[in-house]
């Protein structure tokens, strides 16, 4: 049973593996994982912090499940001519597709995947990297595409399809999704608003309701304290500058932290604190 806080630092935290090498050659992909979820549960989640060079290439495809990018610095492709870039926040909704993933900069993102509305849950990586790894013992992962050569006869499918019907036993059933695209927010553009708690500001980004997702900014002057009053759903927390505490524990530049749901806390800034905040209801 995982803590009802949690706190890592980013910064210091090693790179990992790649958790996208279903898609192929992935060189210079690395991953660090933050935080994740119940792979049994429909409200199944994974927090990573992605290292993505420029020569990713992802085919145009969809996720029966929703996700969130924050890219850090660099650019996002996310469609032809499209990007999400430094500072911006991009939402994929579930059964939206988006792609060809191609070209852009050299960046470094924050990703959220969890599970969707339509209650089917999302496959946490070391089920998928084991699904991955089976279904290599009988066809080749190149491009975003599996491939299988039976009796002279190749077929091909989307990789995450193929490595979804490997742990399900069916294929992904993609619902008529809530918006038609990934949708790019651009918080430098919104201006803070106070609120009730003096020396407290927020910026409201992007709130969607059909999933019980909302994506918040914080800023906190130093020297404040702000109760978290405890919520029916998942927080997670991304320092983005400053310094302050939680409970006690240090909070600084790319901290992350999770607040299961009925986590009441003390947030203090030491220093001029802002964070992003994003909350996800239970499916349902």
């Amino acid at each position: 049973m995982p803590d009802m806080v949690e706190i890592v630092h980013c910064a210091e935290m090693p790179w990992g593996e790649s958790l996208v090498a279903q898609r192929g050659a992935t060189a210079g992909m690395a991953h660090k994982r933050l935080f994740e979820g119940d792979d049994d549960s429909p409200d199944n989640y994974m927090l990573v912090m992605s290292r993505e060079p420029k020569s990713y290439f992802s085919p145009r495809h969809r996720h029966p499940w929703d996700q969130i990018r924050f890219c850090l610095e660099g650019k996002i492709p996310i469609a032809k001519g499209l990007y999400i870039e430094g500072g911006e926040i991009g939402y994929f909704p579930e059964a939206a597709h988006y792609g060809p993933q191609e070209g852009g900069e050299d960046r470094t993102v924050l990703l959220l995947q969890f599970g969707g509305a339509s209650g089917q849950g999302f496959i946490g990586p070391d089920r998928l990297n084991q699904a991955r790894r089976e279904l290599a013992e009988n066809g080749v992962f190149e491009r975003g595409v599996y491939s299988t050569n039976a009796d002279g006869h190749r077929s091909n499918r989307d990789a995450y399809e193929a490595v979804w019907q490997h742990v399900k036993g069916m294929p992904p059933a993609y619902v008529e999704p809530a918006y038609k695209s990934p949708i790019v927010m651009r918080p430098a553009a919104l201006r803070w608003k106070p609120t009730a708690h003096p020396g407290v500001e927020r910026k409201e980004i992007g709130a969607f309701p059909h999933r019980g997702l909302f994506v918040t900014g914080l800023r906190i002057e130093a020297s404040t304290t702000l109760e978290l009053e405890p919520l029916p759903a998942l927080r997670l927390l991304i320092v983005l500058g400053g310094r302050g505490q939680l409970d006690g524990g240090e909070l600084r530049k790319l901290s992350a932290v999770r607040l299961l749901p009925g986590a009441a806390n003390s947030l203090r800034a030491v220093e001029q604190l802002e964070l992003l905040e994003l909350t996800v209801a239970p499916v349902g």
